[in-house]
């Protein structure tokens, strides 16, 4: 889930800055901030998880 998640956030980044890019649409740069900053704030949260599957050391 987390993987999803962190997969999202990095396609939610790349469209966020093609909105920013974009001439075309007035609103694109209000829009495309946004996104990416959304993004990026969800981009962190997941990078900062731990997995349970992850860890070395199992508590019993």
């Amino acid at each position: 889930m987390i993987f999803w998640l962190d997969r999202i956030a990095r396609i939610g980044m790349g469209l966020g800055i093609a909105c920013i890019f974009q001439p075309w649409w007035n609103h694109g740069l209000r829009v495309g901030f946004l996104l990416t900053l959304v993004f990026t704030v969800l981009h962190i949260v997941t990078s900062h998880l731990i997995l349970p599957e992850k860890n070395e050391e199992q508590i019993q």
